[in-house]
Protein backbone atom coordinates (compact mmCIF):
# COMPACT_ATOMS: atom_id res chain seq x y z
CA UNK A 1 0.00 0.00 0.00
CA UNK A 2 2.85 2.42 0.86
CA UNK A 3 4.46 1.77 -2.53
CA UNK A 4 1.18 2.55 -4.30
CA UNK A 5 0.70 5.74 -2.29
CA UNK A 6 4.30 6.79 -3.01
CA UNK A 7 3.81 6.12 -6.74
CA UNK A 8 0.62 8.22 -6.83
CA UNK A 9 2.21 11.11 -4.93
CA UNK A 10 5.35 10.98 -7.10
CA UNK A 11 3.29 10.91 -10.32
CA UNK A 12 1.20 13.87 -9.19
CA UNK A 13 4.38 15.77 -8.25
CA UNK A 14 5.83 15.15 -11.72
CA UNK A 15 2.60 16.21 -13.39
CA UNK A 16 2.46 19.46 -11.44
CA UNK A 17 6.14 20.20 -12.12
CA UNK A 18 5.74 19.62 -15.82
CA UNK A 19 2.63 21.78 -16.12
CA UNK A 20 3.68 24.68 -13.94
CA UNK A 21 1.92 27.13 -16.25
CA UNK A 22 5.10 29.17 -16.72
CA UNK A 23 6.25 30.55 -20.05
CA UNK A 24 7.22 28.06 -22.72
CA UNK A 25 10.66 28.25 -24.31
CA UNK A 26 10.41 27.58 -28.03
CA UNK A 27 13.31 26.53 -30.26
CA UNK A 28 13.90 29.45 -32.63
CA UNK A 29 16.23 28.73 -35.54
CA UNK A 30 17.35 30.32 -38.75
CA UNK A 31 20.16 31.40 -41.00
CA UNK A 32 22.32 34.50 -41.00
CA UNK A 33 23.79 35.53 -44.35
CA UNK A 34 26.05 38.55 -44.96
CA UNK A 35 26.49 39.62 -48.58
CA UNK A 36 25.41 36.18 -49.78
CA UNK A 37 27.77 34.20 -47.51
CA UNK A 38 27.03 32.34 -44.26
CA UNK A 39 28.12 34.13 -41.09
CA UNK A 40 30.36 32.54 -38.47
CA UNK A 41 32.84 29.81 -37.84
CA UNK A 42 32.98 27.81 -34.61
CA UNK A 43 32.54 30.54 -31.95
CA UNK A 44 33.31 33.89 -33.58
CA UNK A 45 29.74 35.04 -34.36
CA UNK A 46 26.88 35.62 -31.92
CA UNK A 47 23.19 36.42 -32.38
CA UNK A 48 21.35 38.02 -29.46
CA UNK A 49 17.59 38.30 -28.97
CA UNK A 50 16.74 40.94 -26.35
CA UNK A 51 13.15 41.32 -25.15
CA UNK A 52 11.55 44.68 -25.90
CA UNK A 53 8.16 44.11 -24.31
CA UNK A 54 9.22 42.44 -21.04
CA UNK A 55 7.15 39.39 -22.00
CA UNK A 56 10.03 37.37 -23.37
CA UNK A 57 13.45 36.36 -22.19
CA UNK A 58 16.83 37.50 -23.51
CA UNK A 59 18.97 34.82 -25.12
CA UNK A 60 21.98 34.50 -27.37
CA UNK A 61 23.68 31.79 -29.36
CA UNK A 62 26.69 31.20 -31.57
CA UNK A 63 26.11 31.40 -35.31
CA UNK A 64 28.03 28.60 -37.01
CA UNK A 65 28.25 28.45 -40.79
CA UNK A 66 25.20 30.68 -40.97
CA UNK A 67 22.97 28.65 -38.63
CA UNK A 68 21.75 29.38 -35.11
CA UNK A 69 19.35 27.97 -32.52
CA UNK A 70 18.06 29.75 -29.40
CA UNK A 71 15.26 29.09 -26.93
CA UNK A 72 12.83 31.98 -26.51
CA UNK A 73 9.43 32.66 -25.04
CA UNK A 74 6.77 34.42 -27.08
CA UNK A 75 7.27 38.16 -27.36
CA UNK A 76 8.91 41.00 -29.26
CA UNK A 77 12.68 41.11 -29.60
CA UNK A 78 15.51 43.36 -30.76
CA UNK A 79 18.09 41.28 -32.62
CA UNK A 80 21.79 42.13 -32.73
CA UNK A 81 24.74 40.30 -34.24
CA UNK A 82 28.50 40.32 -33.84
CA UNK A 83 31.15 38.52 -35.88
CA UNK A 84 34.78 39.05 -34.92
CA UNK A 85 37.54 37.89 -37.26
CA UNK A 86 41.28 37.86 -36.76
CA UNK A 87 43.20 39.56 -39.58
CA UNK A 88 46.60 37.97 -38.96
CA UNK A 89 48.11 41.42 -38.37
CA UNK A 90 50.04 41.76 -35.09
CA UNK A 91 49.42 44.93 -33.08
CA UNK A 92 51.85 46.24 -30.49
CA UNK A 93 50.56 48.04 -27.43
CA UNK A 94 52.34 50.94 -25.72
CA UNK A 95 52.56 48.91 -22.53
CA UNK A 96 55.84 47.03 -22.06
CA UNK A 97 55.96 43.46 -20.87
CA UNK A 98 54.13 40.20 -21.52
CA UNK A 99 51.05 40.52 -23.68
CA UNK A 100 52.26 43.66 -25.45
CA UNK A 101 51.42 42.10 -28.79
CA UNK A 102 48.00 40.94 -29.91
CA UNK A 103 46.39 39.96 -33.15
CA UNK A 104 44.12 42.52 -34.78
CA UNK A 105 40.44 41.60 -34.64
CA UNK A 106 37.86 43.30 -36.84
CA UNK A 107 34.09 43.32 -36.69
CA UNK A 108 32.57 41.81 -39.85
CA UNK A 109 28.95 42.77 -39.12
CA UNK A 110 28.08 46.43 -39.76
CA UNK A 111 27.16 48.41 -36.64
CA UNK A 112 23.62 48.85 -37.96
CA UNK A 113 23.10 45.13 -37.15
CA UNK A 114 25.26 45.14 -34.00
CA UNK A 115 25.18 47.57 -31.08
CA UNK A 116 22.92 49.97 -32.98
CA UNK A 117 20.68 47.29 -34.47
CA UNK A 118 17.18 48.11 -35.59
CA UNK A 119 16.38 44.46 -36.41
CA UNK A 120 13.19 43.30 -34.70
CA UNK A 121 11.36 39.97 -34.61
CA UNK A 122 8.09 38.77 -33.12
CA UNK A 123 8.39 35.27 -31.69
CA UNK A 124 5.33 33.06 -31.38
CA UNK A 125 4.59 29.35 -31.36
CA UNK A 126 3.55 29.65 -35.02
CA UNK A 127 6.58 31.71 -36.06
CA UNK A 128 9.81 29.95 -35.01
CA UNK A 129 12.04 30.35 -38.09
CA UNK A 130 13.80 33.68 -38.54
CA UNK A 131 16.39 34.19 -41.28
CA UNK A 132 18.55 37.29 -41.67
CA UNK A 133 19.91 38.33 -45.08
CA UNK A 134 22.29 41.17 -44.21
CA UNK A 135 24.09 43.60 -46.52
CA UNK A 136 27.37 45.28 -45.55
CA UNK A 137 26.57 48.36 -47.66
Amino acid sequence: MNKLLFAVVFASFLASACSSGGPVNYPVAGEVILDGKPVGNKDDAVIRFETTDNKGNTSESFVVEGKYLVKLTEGNYKVSLTWSKKTGKILKTKIAGPGQESEEIIQMIPVKYGAQSTLKRDISAKNLRHDFDLKSK
